[in-house]
């Protein structure tokens, strides 16, 4: 077979010798490395995915450079206020506060019962040399079984300059009632004089009673805590009172309540137990 060129493929010409050996060469006549057109199809697609990967980079950096400066130039765009440098003095001493005055004391009798209640008790003209020790007579004015309407009528006795006070008993068949009182006093003759100063204010159907028995709270103390002690009972619905008679060693002995025996003044003195006081029945 004779020397001839042939055209290969891919464009690389196909040299044919006689001795039957067939090689391929380029247009130019340099040797084409074998795969080569392979290796160049798959450098154009990636670098063309390249291309199109930093494009889709870059696009949300311009559309933001872009919105950025569209509202810097518009005309209602106000920019935040910058806050202006405060110049603070680490080492400086703070100015101390100066203390405040203290509040005046409350007085302890504030209300009109308390103000005619114990306090009141001691300017009464019995409470001299020579007093009874005993009380065991009083002026009965009304019974009620509310003790909100007995209060009110205690209140109402007392702002007239009466020694007016509460108990409460509890009745066999007929329940609890509380008892309105008025007045301690030694002798009927006395009690009855009593009676006749109410019709004089309009009090009527009042009945002289004898009521024996009280209970005591707490032990004999000095004035200022038995007033204090009559404003704690008075918070908790009891009408504290003190006997006409001198103090002994600058103490009273305040009293609740007027019975005829230890047995009828038990319901008060569970509800006096039940509100946190301690009491004992004492001869009034």
């Amino acid at each position: 077979m004779d020397d001839q060129d042939v055209n290969g493929k891919d464009g690389y010409r196909v040299e044919v010798k006689p001795s039957g050996v067939v090689s391929q060469s380029s247009e130019a006549g340099a040797e084409a490395p074998h795969g080569w057109p392979r290796r160049g199809r798959a450098f154009r697609r990636t670098a063309l995915l390249g291309g199109l990967l930093g494009l889709m980079l870059l696009a949300p950096m311009f559309l933001l450079f872009g919105t950025g400066v569209k509202i810097a130039q518009d005309p209602a765009f106000v920019p935040a206020p910058r806050s202006e440098n405060v110049a603070v003095a680490i080492f400086e001493r703070p100015v101390p506060t100066p203390p405040a005055e203290p509040e005046a004391e409350t007085p302890l009798l504030e209300s009109v019962p308390l103000v005619h209640g114990i306090a009141a008790m001691f300017k009464a003209e019995s409470v001299a040399a020579g007093t009874p020790e005993a009380f065991p007579y009083t002026v009965h004015v009304s019974s009620f079984r509310s003790a909100t309407r007995a209060g009110a009528e205690v209140t109402a006795l007392r702002e007239q300059g009466e020694a007016a006070f509460s108990a409460y008993v509890e009745i066999p068949g007929m329940g609890g009632w509380f008892r309105v009182f008025c007045g301690n006093h030694s002798t009927r003759e006395e009690a009855e004089m009593g009676r006749e100063r109410l019709k004089t204010l309009g009090v009527k159907d009042t009945t002289r009673a004898k009521k024996n028995v009280a209970l005591a709270v707490d032990g004999p103390l000095p004035v200022k805590d038995a007033l204090a002690l009559e404003s704690r009972l008075y918070a908790d619905g009891f009408f504290a009172y003190a006997m006409p008679r001198p103090l002994k060693d600058g103490r009273v002995q305040v009293l609740v309540g007027a019975f005829q025996s230890e047995s009828r003044a038990k319901a008060m003195l569970d509800r006096l137990t039940e509100a946190g006081f301690q009491a004992k029945a004492v001869t009034r």
